[in-house]
């Protein structure tokens, strides 16, 4: 069992989870106040739930070397042998990959530090948005809630929740006082959020039903793309955030490797998702996961792992080798 974890996956890839009876009135409930039915019961969640935030990415605190099992910070030197000795080069990248990441990490001295200090900042950056909502909302940390929204998929392959965390409009007196956006979106207005859509955890960002025919034919995706303002919102945010060179983008000290990159780069795998480009409306291309780096923007890029692929190609779109 995973030390102080609600959920979590073992070895074997299997999602499992620790559970309690359900409470009733102010206490547990009997056995026959928590069963529904015959497959139906009520129970609640009893140690720490880890949550991933949909939709956008932050620099890494730490993560996985080669041939490491467990999370080593990227402050650590050793990330600096990763990147000046060129371990992070793979066989299985091609060669306008490998010249497109040779450009961003150069000699890899500062890779790993520059990575580092903007996730630190990043970190403080969502700690002091929950602390201000914490302070707004006259509540104790014992009775501040947060609210969750969910998309297509629920749980990523660490047994995170993956969702759109909000404050809960509940903890204010004054509604007005409520943010109306989530903290996902709050730290891509701040430029630490990097946007990262993928298909089919979309919504909020295009309230879709994503395996709907109308919405995976070409003319149905972009009719919904181009009318989801929720989308365009938040792409349009992160664009301004660039441009006032925030967050990520600061004057001197701009990211050099995306977080998704250095993922990938550290487990020595390939980048798998194919992409839409979201600036080019009515086109049918579904670009090549190792070509993701011609849509320069990431605001611009729209995920679509490959298992989803046959799906889309059915609909009409074209998946480039």
């Amino acid at each position: 069992m995973a030390a102080n974890k609600a959920l979590w996956v073992n070895n074997a890839g299997f999602k499992l989870g620790t559970s309690m009876f359900a409470k009733h009135g102010a206490g547990s409930g009997t056995v026959k106040e928590i069963v529904h039915d015959g497959d139906t019961a009520n129970v609640q969640l009893t140690k720490n739930l880890g949550v991933r935030f949909l939709g956008m990415d932050t620099p890494e605190i730490s993560f996985q070397l080669p041939g490491s099992s467990s999370f080593v910070s990227i402050a650590d030197n050793r990330w600096q042998i990763f990147f000046t000795n060129n371990n992070w080069q793979n066989p299985q990248l091609e060669a306008g990959l490998l010249q497109y990441l040779s450009a961003k990490i150069g000699d890899g001295l500062n890779t790993h530090t520059n990575h580092n200090a903007l996730a630190v900042e990043a970190q403080i950056s969502l700690e002091n948005l929950i602390q201000a909502d914490l302070g707004t909302s006259g509540k104790t940390k014992e009775t501040f809630a947060f609210f969750m929204a969910f998309a297509n998929e629920f749980l990523d392959v660490y047994g995170r929740l993956l969702t759109y965390l909000h404050a809960d409009r509940e903890n204010f007196t004054n509604a007005a006082d409520a943010p109306p956006l989530s903290y996902n979106e709050r730290q891509m207005i701040a430029g630490f959020g990097e946007p990262y859509f993928i298909w089919p955890n979309i919504q909020p960002f295009i309230s879709i039903r994503p395996f709907a025919t109308d919405f995976l034919s070409p003319e149905g995706f972009w009719n919904t793309v181009n009318t989801g303002n929720k989308l365009q919102h938040s792409r349009q945010a992160f664009k301004d955030a660039r441009a006032a060179k925030k967050g990520i983008y600061q004057q001197g000290k701009e990211l050099m490797l995306s977080a998704f990159e250095l993922r990938f780069l550290a487990r020595k795998s390939k980048p798998d998702r194919y992409v839409i480009d979201l600036r080019n409306t009515g086109s049918k291309e579904l670009i090549s996961p190792q070509k993701y780096y011609v849509v320069q923007n990431p605001e611009d890029r729209l995920f679509i792992p490959s298992e989803y692929i046959p799906v889309f190609k059915l609909n009409g779109w074209n998946a480039a080798i």
